[in-house]
C-alpha cells in the first residue's frame, strides 16, 4: 500500500504540468487566432515578422484612413481614388477641402487613426498650387511599405489666389570648412537662411553654437566617403563604406548630438558612399528614428539614395539650385547673373531651395541679393517650410 501511494503522488505533478502546458498552448492559439483576425494584429505581424500580403495591408490602412476623414466631415464624394503602378504607394487619393476646413486637423486625424492601427504617416509635404490652392501630400503605410499617397487640396479663399501664387525660396549657406570666423560672420547677417555645418572638425562645436545663438536653422552636413578617398578627404569622422552598420549608426548619433537641433541631414561629398546600399540603409535607419529628411547634394549617377528613401519611408530632397563656382570668384558679376536666373525660376515654380557656398564674396553679396525689390514675386522662407518631413507635415 505505501508503494502505491508513492506512485500516485509522483504522477500528480506530471499531470498538472501537462494540463498547464495544454492550457498555455490553447491560450497562445487563441491569441494567435485573434491576432490574425484583427486589423491591428495583421499590421503588427507584417511590421514585425513580414507576414501578410501587401493587398491586405493596403485595404486595412485605406479603411482606417477613410474613417479619419469621415470624422472630419469630409464628404465621401470629394475623394478620388486611382491606382498608379510603379509609384512607391500605388494607391493615389485626392481629396477636396473647402477654404474654411483645416488641413492640419485632417493630418492629425489621419495620423491618429492609422497610428492606433500600427501604421503611420511616413512623410508629408505642403505646397501652393497654380490657382492659389493649398496642397498637402501625405504618404501613409508601414516603413518600407508605403500604401497610400493622399493629396489634400484646399481651395483658396476668394480674393487670395493671386497672393498665394508667389514663389517661395529658402537659402542654405554651406562650405564653411574649419573657418570659424567666416561661419560666425554669416550667422550674424540680417538675412533669413539656414547653415549647413560639417561635424567633427575642431571648430564644428563653436559653429553649431553660433548658428543656434543666431536662431539659424541647421543642416548636419554629414561627411561621406567619396571616390578616390583618401586623396579626396571630406575630413574627420567620415563615414566609410568599410564600416559596419552599427558603427555608422554610432557616428551619426554622435554627430546629431553635437549639432542638435537640426532640420535635416545632407551629404558632404559621398560620391562612393551614396552608391552603397548598406551605408545608406544604416544612415536612413537613424534618420527615420529621428524623423529627419535627407538632402542629397550633387547626386552621383549610381546613387541609391532616392529609391532607398522611398522604400524605407525616409523623406528625401534635392536642392533646386546650387551656387558654387560663382561664389568663389573675386567679383560678383557671375554671382548676380546666376541669382537673376534663380529668381526667375522661383517665380515660375511653387518653391525652390538654393544652396550658396560661403565665401567672403557671397557674404558681402547676400544682404543686397535678398532685398525686397530684388525678390519681387518671391518670398524668402525658412528651409524647414519647404522640406519633406517624415511623420507628417
Amino acid at each position: 500500500m505505501p508503494k502505491r501511494k508513492a506512485r500516485a503522488s509522483a504522477a500528480s505533478p506530471r499531470a498538472l504540468i501537462t494540463l498547464a502546458i495544454a492550457a498555455l498552448v490553447l491560450f497562445l492559439l487563441g491569441e494567435s487566432f485573434l491576432l490574425v483576425r484583427s486589423d491591428s494584429g495583421r499590421i503588427t505581424l507584417r511590421r514585425t515578422l513580414g507576414i501578410g500580403d501587401r493587398a491586405t495591408i493596403t485595404r486595412i490602412v485605406g479603411q482606417h484612413a477613410r474613417r479619419a476623414f469621415a470624422v472630419m466631415g469630409v464628404p465621401i464624394d470629394s475623394l478620388r481614388e486611382s491606382v498608379v503602378e510603379g509609384r512607391p504607394a500605388a494607391v493615389q487619393w485626392r481629396i477636396g477641402f473647402a477654404p474654411e476646413q483645416s488641413l492640419i486637423k485632417a493630418n492629425f486625424a489621419l495620423t491618429h487613426f492609422i497610428e492606433e492601427l500600427g501604421a503611420r504617416v511616413l512623410s508629408g509635404r505642403e505646397r501652393i498650387g497654380k490657382h492659389g490652392e493649398t496642397v498637402v501630400t501625405l504618404v501613409a503605410g508601414l516603413p518600407g511599405m508605403p500604401t497610400h499617397e493622399i493629396t489634400l487640396v484646399r481651395a483658396a479663399p476668394p480674393g487670395e489666389a493671386s497672393a498665394l501664387r508667389r514663389g517661395r525660396l529658402a537659402i542654405v549657406a554651406y562650405g564653411f570648412g574649419d573657418d570659424e570666423a567666416l561661419a560666425a560672420s554669416f550667422a550674424k547677417l540680417p538675412v533669413p537662411f539656414a547653415m549647413a555645418i560639417v561635424p567633427g572638425a575642431k571648430a564644428s562645436a563653436s559653429m553649431f553654437r553660433a548658428a543656434h545663438s543666431s536662431q539659424r536653422e541647421v543642416v548636419l552636413h554629414l561627411p561621406l566617403e567619396p571616390i578616390n578617398y583618401p586623396q579626396v578627404d571630406p575630413g574627420p569622422g567620415t563615414v566609410l563604406v568599410t564600416m559596419r552598420p552599427a558603427r555608422i549608426a554610432s557616428v551619426l548619433q554622435h554627430d546629431l548630438d553635437q549639432a542638435r537641433p537640426v532640420v535635416a541631414v545632407a551629404n558632404h561629398m559621398g560620391s562612393l558612399a551614396t552608391q552603397d546600399m548598406t551605408v545608406m540603409g544604416a544612415i536612413y535607419h537613424e534618420l527615420r528614428r529621428a524623423e529627419l529628411p535627407f538632402i542629397h547634394l550633387s547626386p552621383a549617377a549610381g546613387a541609391v539614395c532616392k529609391s532607398l528613401a522611398a522604400d524605407l519611408g525616409v523623406a528625401y530632397d534635392e536642392p533646386g539650385a546650387v551656387i558654387d563656382d560663382e561664389a568663389r570668384q573675386t567679383r560678383p558679376k557671375a554671382l548676380e547673373r546666376r541669382w537673376k536666373e534663380i529668381l526667375a525660376q522661383a517665380r515660375t515654380r511653387e518653391h525652390l531651395v538654393v544652396w550658396v557656398r560661403a565665401t567672403p564674396l557671397s557674404r558681402g553679396w547676400l544682404p543686397g541679393a535678398v532685398d525686397r525689390k530684388q525678390l519681387e514675386g518671391v518670398d524668402l522662407v525658412p528651409l524647414s517650410l519647404l522640406l519633406r518631413k517624415s511623420g507628417g507635415i
